[in-house]
């Protein structure tokens, strides 16, 4: 439903994003995840036609960000990293402004107004003031609006910034429910927020896509794959340049005598470390295993990106 394709964007000589090209299909709950600064925003407004590549293309539902502006923005909920509203007017009466702005009228902004607050669970706050309001249900508030005109997709930019654990726990579950008839591009810099809301994700950095054009991970998928901690008697750069000499071993990374070490998924045999770090002289107190989660993964490759050791 969305294909970004080599996008660049320029200010000046500033390069903020450097040929980004990556994919959403229909039903993904796509996770955009990258440090602050990476580019996350820049590309959602690019996505929904508020900024213009300097080079690249998109395409929307079948239409191009750049020659069908409306169309595209009427297949798109967009939510901002601060939610739009106008906090002198009512929820119910912000809603049915922005829904006449999206082109509903007459008996249609009622069934749309009753649908959204039925879905963001804003019925007891439905008449009340948006300024009065706790920064969770502004926020709901700012999802309804994105939802008013049914769109096919919802583009999430930080949706969680700045709410208590209880409202991030709110919005999170609210996210998952809207993920069964929406597409939904997710855009944040919180590990445990894809973790527990996306299909898939794309880690960002300095306005690259890491891993090559269109590199997804899968949340679920990595928790086959394993991490061992190696920790020897005596540790030197021999251990490191033996342990990376090992055939199948991904990455190797040290922090004093430990060593955290990555395999390829086809790797059977962990045993096959012992035995060359006990053959090469080296004594080894201890070796252990757990499953690899995206956080791994996320620090992995941005620790990659920026040159640390691997």
């Amino acid at each position: 439903m969305i294909e970004l394709k080599h996008i660049t964007k320029r200010y000046g000589e500033r390069t903020v994003l450097n040929s980004v090209s990556f994919s959403v299909d229909k039903g993904d709950v796509l996770g955009f995840l990258g440090p602050n600064g990476a580019g996350k925003t820049t590309t959602m407004r690019i996505i929904t036609g508020y900024l213009s590549p300097s080079e690249g293309e998109v395409t929307v539902n079948g239409y191009d960000v750049n020659k069908d502006p409306l169309r595209v923005k009427s297949s798109i909920g967009y939510l901002p990293e601060l939610a739009p509203a106008y906090p002198e007017m009512t929820v119910a009466g912000y809603l049915r402004f922005m829904a006449g702005i999206k082109g509903l009228s007459g008996s249609a902004i009622e069934q749309a107004l009753d649908r959204v607050v039925h879905q963001t669970n804003l019925g007891n706050v439905r008449d009340r003031i948006i300024g009065n309001l706790s920064r969770g249900y502004r926020q709901r508030v700012g999802i309804a609006q994105s939802l008013i005109s049914d769109p096919p997709i919802l583009i999430l930019d930080e949706p969680t910034v700045g709410l208590d654990p209880e409202q991030i726990i709110e919005i999170r579950n609210l996210i998952r429910e809207l993920g069964r008839d929406h597409t939904i591009i997710l855009s944040t810099h919180i590990l445990p927020e894809v973790t527990v809301t996306c299909n898939r994700v794309i880690i960002i950095n300095d306005g690259r896509i890491l891993g090559g054009d269109d590199h997804t991970l899968s949340p679920a998928s990595l928790h086959g794959e394993k991490i061992y901690r190696l920790v020897t008697a005596r540790a030197d750069n021999g251990v490191l340049g033996l342990l990376k000499a090992i055939p199948g071993i991904r990455t190797v990374d040290r922090e004093r005598d430990a060593f955290t070490i990555t395999m390829n998924q086809d790797f059977e045999k962990p045993e096959l470390i012992t035995d060359a770090v006990f053959k090469a002289g080296y004594g080894v107190s201890e070796f252990s295993s757990r499953s690899m989660n995206l956080e791994d993964e996320y620090i992995r490759l941005i620790s990659q990106d920026r040159g640390g050791i691997q």
